[in-house]
């Protein structure tokens, strides 16, 4: 006779073999928000370039974006006016990562972290370096900004630029490049002395007087023309998509990751590059008052974006601004919460995280969360990494366009060129 199995056998088995395959795959899986954005974003970016292949046009929504909720396709292409002491790092930091994430090309020195500053931009600087070939996304360095140039290198690309209360953005450039020292005074007897009596600034300088006009262009022989300088901020008003204000960074962040079209997950941030607590001068209102008046045709640009950036918040909604800034505040205090160990100066950081100089702060970073270190990736360790692994994505390049030729065929036109 023989012995009945036990009923449904087989199917326990089998329902088991899945069970254990979904704990496997869910374990794989970083439940973060974080590692769920990026994924999200990636996807996004992989439409938007589909698209572009095949001819359509980038704004165009299809029908299946619509049933999923997207209104719009994620911009991959920035050019950024990297201005002095405006919080410029930071939000490059943003970029740095955005590019990264994506395999996106920078326009990146061929050895250093910013442009020449004894001459504008040109594009003959870039175009001709190993990485051009693979077609250039990210424009986020320090320059003179030279939009005509710029935009031979991107030209379809989202500009911005982002600038600071002049006088503060004075105060931070006259302590960390040194200046006090150069002057042998404080920000306070230098307002006295020397702004008040209304130096202009030096043909040579890096550092001085108007710095924002003058990191976007401005001539230092035309600074101290009404009409010129006029002339010059309606030039920008056509080259920026938006400019942001330090005063109101994460207000600006949302405006920009809706313009861009990304998460606000994108643009959460760890400060970079902030100065020692102690490093920081406290002005008086007196020598504010005497640098105001010294920086008027700085004052002038700011002003002037002050008022435009009002219309982009009427624009945005204020209580959905407030709303999505709260949310963003959030997302930043979660990523310290994960992050950072410690806030500290270079005596305590060391490799990729150590900074330019030791004045400023960076962060101890948890190691065992490897996504944390771009956070808190200082800007030349950064600018290597990234130039590193364009350097080889354009190695590999053109190693695989030499794989589609005909190397026998190659040898013989040589030969035919140099008249062997």
């Amino acid at each position: 006779m023989r012995i009945p199995t036990a009923p449904g056998r087989g199917g326990l088995v089998l329902l088991l073999l899945v069970v254990i395959a979904v704990i496997s795959v869910k374990y794989s899986i970083d439940q973060s928000y974080i590692q769920v954005s990026q994924l999200n974003s990636q996807l996004s970016v992989l439409k938007a370039r589909y698209r572009q292949l095949a001819g359509l046009d980038s704004a165009e929504v299809t029908e299946e974006e619509k049933a999923e909720g997207g209104s719009c396709s994620p911009k991959t292409q920035v050019a950024f006016a990297k201005t002095h002491k405006t919080g410029s790092s930071t939000l490059q930091n943003i970029f740095f990562r955005y590019g990264d994430a994506h395999g996106l090309t920078f326009a990146i020195p061929e050895r250093s972290w910013m442009y020449s500053f004894k001459e504008p931009f040109n594009a003959s600087m870039i175009t001709s370096l190993p990485w051009a070939k693979l077609g250039f996304d990210l424009f986020i360095f320090h320059s003179v900004w030279n939009y005509p140039e710029v935009k031979k290198v991107l030209p379809e690309a989202l500009y911005i630029t982002l600038l600071r209360d002049p006088v503060n953005c004075y105060e931070s450039n006259y302590v960390y490049m040194g200046l006090q020292n150069a002057f042998r005074m404080d920000i306070n007897k230098f307002a006295q002395v020397k702004a008040a009596a209304n130096i202009p600034r030096r043909p040579t300088a890096i550092i001085g007087k108007n710095q924002l006009l003058w990191d976007l262009g401005l001539p230092h022989s035309d600074m101290e023309d009404d009409q010129k300088v006029s002339q010059k901020i309606s030039e920008l008003d056509k080259q920026f998509d938006f400019v942001l204000l330090a005063e109101h960074f994460d207000e600006s962040l949302v405006l920009l990751a809706r313009l861009l079209c990304w998460d606000l997950s994108e643009v959460r941030y760890l400060k970079q590059n902030a100065r020692k607590v102690e490093k920081v001068s406290n002005i008086t209102a007196e020598a504010r008052g005497q640098l105001t008046t010294w920086l008027a045709a700085d004052f002038r640009l700011y002003k002037h974006y002050q008022d435009k950036f009002e219309l982009e918040v009427n624009k945005y909604g204020r209580d959905q601004l407030d709303k999505d800034v709260a949310t963003l505040r959030q997302l930043n205090e979660e990523l310290t919460k994960d992050c950072v160990k410690e806030v500290a100066d270079n005596s305590k950081l060391t490799g990729e995280f150590r900074m330019a100089l030791d004045i400023v702060t960076g962060y101890v970073i948890d190691t065992s969360k490897p996504w944390c270190a771009p956070y808190a990736r200082s800007e030349p360790n950064f600018s290597v990494q990234v130039r590193n692994k364009q350097k080889t994505r354009a190695g590999r390049a053109r190693d695989k366009l030499l794989r589609g030729l005909d190397r026998d065929k190659l040898v013989e036109q040589r030969k035919v060129v140099q008249g062997g």
